[in-house]
């Protein structure tokens, strides 16, 4: 049998927004297919690769297509996190040293597992044309201490219990006013169990699992593309349905979105006409393509010691899908794109 090679972030996968530009209050769906169109994918890719994904408890509840799902389990690809699937995405990739299919930045992890930022090619995502998947490497940025100490807080947040609490966490069933602890979150010490049942000590009456809800991001009507220019904010960009081409423009060249009017002549070269394709995927998600054939673009990449762009380069005409905060370098480095997919609330 074949070791464990790829790891589906399944509830990240599942999630199916609702179309740019749908009537407000349209509802996100979870559709398992997606899993599975994926899992597909990855094993036409890498069929020495075993894939294992894993769900969240909450959103296996919700998925519209379960029977998948449930045949899924049954066949042993499929787990159930009954906590936060991260932490199983993450203890698996890094055991089996696997790939990992998410949109997540894991910028709460990146301590534990320095793979994170050291391995660029170990997080991967996709993106759907016509029906068609794609998929691709997801270099991610990399995060200073501060940044991964937000993140880490904000991962606990999210998930309801305070910081450097148990793994687990109950909610007292009592009515309000009954017990100390009705409503909220009870204490590790205050619990018992009984039968397969837990109950709060503080009233004796019975206290369920909170199961932490995943929060898929929503995706804008329109991504937007904030373009630098030696760290200097210049515009911003709204990127249409039908895409965004970026290099040297010009009035003779309307269809190119010039993003070099503020670099000196030699500057400007390293640029190339046709540069940049930044376009839409099925789901409403950015995605860059390469299409310059003497100028180069880098994903969130390492700056060295001389100042340019060390690794994360793009390979001409294939596609690499954006998350919000990705940043795109062009040339030589003077010339920066940070994308933003401004996600939505949580249902």
């Amino acid at each position: 049998m074949s070791m464990i090679g790829v790891v589906l972030d399944a509830a990240n996968i599942a999630n199916r927004n609702p179309p740019p530009n749908s009537p407000p209050g349209t509802p996100r769906r979870w559709e398992f297919a997606r899993v599975e169109r994926v899992r597909a994918a990855c094993a036409a890719r890498w069929p020495d690769r075993h894939v294992r994904a894993v769900i969240d408890a909450s959103v296996m509840s919700r998925l519209a297509d379960r029977a998948g799902a449930a045949t899924a389990e049954r066949e042993g690809w499929l787990i159930t996190a009954t906590g936060d699937a991260d932490d199983d995405v993450l203890e698996i990739a890094d055991r089996y040293a696997a790939l990992v299919f998410s949109r997540d930045n894991f910028g709460h992890a990146r301590l534990e597992y320095p793979w994170l930022d050291g391995e660029p090619d170990r997080v991967w995502w996709f993106s759907t044309r016509r029906g068609l998947v794609t998929l691709a490497p997801r270099p991610l940025k990399r995060l200073t201490p501060d940044e991964i100490e937000r993140a880490r807080r904000e991962k606990e947040r999210k998930a309801g219990r305070p910081v450097d609490d148990a793994d687990r966490t109950w909610r007292c069933l009592a009515a309000e006013g009954v017990c100390t602890y009705a409503g909220g979150p009870v204490p590790a010490g205050m619990l018992r169990e009984h039968r397969g049942a837990w109950f709060c000590m503080a009233c004796n009456n019975e206290a369920e699992e909170v199961l932490y809800e995943p929060s898929p991001a929503a995706p804008p009507a329109a991504p937007t593309l904030l373009v630098q220019v030696d760290g200097d904010r210049r515009r911003t960009l709204d990127v249409p349905s039908g895409g965004l081409l970026l290099g040297r423009g010009g009035p003779r060249r309307p269809r190119v979105t010039d993003v070099t009017a503020s670099l000196d002549r030699s500057a400007a070269k390293q640029i190339s006409r046709d540069h940049l394709r930044v376009e839409v995927d099925d789901d409403g998600w950015p995605v860059a393509v390469h299409e310059g054939e003497n100028g180069v673009t880098f994903l969130n990449p390492r700056i060295g010691p001389d100042g340019l762009p060390a690794d994360n380069r793009l390979v001409r005409g294939e596609e690499y899908p954006l998350c919000d905060g990705d940043e795109l370098v062009l040339g030589p480095g003077r010339v920066r794109i940070v994308v933003s997919c401004a996600e939505g609330d949580p249902e």
